[in-house]
């Protein structure tokens, strides 16, 4: 019973801020959600790199976006 009722409180919590976020960014929602997830996933190639040059790889492919 107590994980069900924690589980619709988590539940209703991210639907009022979902609702919040599109409220807020209208139009432009989507504009943001992929602004977010290309800075999030160079962000990780970066850090992938990073770590594979520490463990003395080289990484494959040139970078040709920065």
């Amino acid at each position: 019973m107590k994980d069900g009722l924690m589980l619709l409180i988590a539940g209703v919590l991210c639907a009022g801020g979902a609702a919040l976020f599109f409220k807020f960014f209208g139009s432009e929602a989507f504009s943001v959600i992929v602004l977010v997830t290309l800075v999030s996933v160079l962000i990780d190639n970066a850090r992938l790199r990073r770590r594979l040059r520490e463990m003395g790889a080289k990484p494959q492919g040139r970078r040709t976006w920065l």
